[in-house]
Formats: C-alpha cells, structure tokens, sequence
C-alpha cells in the first residue's frame, strides 16, 4: 500500500481556505462542531447510497471525502501534531485483542464461557482469534489492553 498524507494535504487545503488548525488539542466553538459532525454524516449518508446502488466509484468518493472531513476535523480539534501516536496507540490497543498463544485463547473462551457467551478461535498467521459463536464478531483477548489517549493528550477526560 501506499503511505498517505491526509493530514498534511489537508493542512494545506485549510491554510488555502482559511479553515482553522489549532495547535493544541481543544474543542472549538459549538458552530465549528456541528459543522464537522454534519460533514462527516453526509459524507457517511452518500457512502451508504452508494453502497445499496452497488456504485464502487460513489464508493471510492465517498470514503475519500469521509477522510478528508475527518483530517480536516483532527485539525480543527487541535490533534494534527498527535494524531500519529494518538492513532498508533488505537492500533497497538486493538492488535491487543488477538491472543499471542494457544493458552491464552482457551483462557479468552473460558472467561466469555463463564459470561454466558459461546466462542471459538481461529489461527491466523501465528495469532489466535476469538469469535463470538452467535454472530461471529471478534471477541477481546483476557489480556486486552484499552487505548490510553489521555496520556498522549496529557489531558483528563471531562
């Protein structure tokens, strides 16, 4: 794949157009808000009717414009200069969820048995995952570990 740089292209669509980059991570005023979460809701919305016209180019658009609103939203929230760790602890918390042996999978099953919650496993390139047996979705590891984005913010959640 291709790395991609939509923070910084978008950095410079917002210093063209005169949108607001905050340099430290803030909410803006309600208006700048509601605008950001009205942009991605319609981009959302054409990705849905794209989708259910079987249109892969509306697809293609809409997923686009969904990271676009959604850089254009990291940087107005002030989280531009943090977003590559803030996004790289969600992905080190969530490449948590996978059980690293055997063991620890047959443990995962065990404690989702004792909830009342039937599962099984699957190895898939040397990690073991657990799916909920009723509909298949993935089920976090006994030793899942939560995103800490606070202390990246060095911030307290309100």
């Amino acid at each position: 794949m291709q790395v991609l740089d939509c923070l910084n292209q978008v950095a410079d669509f917002h210093r063209t157009f005169q949108h607001p980059i905050l340099e430290t991570p803030q909410i803006p005023s309600k208006q700048r808000c509601n605008l950001r979460v009205a942009l991605i809701a319609e981009e959302l919305r054409e990705l849905e009717e794209a989708i259910e016209s079987k249109d892969i180019v509306g697809v293609a658009d809409a997923l686009a414009d969904i990271q676009y609103v959604l850089s254009g939203a990291v940087l107005e929230f002030g989280l531009g200069e943090k977003f590559r760790e803030l996004f790289d602890e969600v992905q080190r918390s969530n490449m948590s969820k996978a059980c690293a042996t055997l063991a620890e999978a047959e443990e995962t099953m065990k404690h989702y048995a004792e909830k009342g919650t039937e599962s099984y496993y699957k190895e898939i390139e040397g990690k073991f995952l657990v799916y909920r047996t009723s509909d298949d979705k993935t089920l976090k590891n006994i030793n899942y570990s939560p995103a800490d984005l606070e202390g990246i913010l060095n911030v307290k959640a309100e």
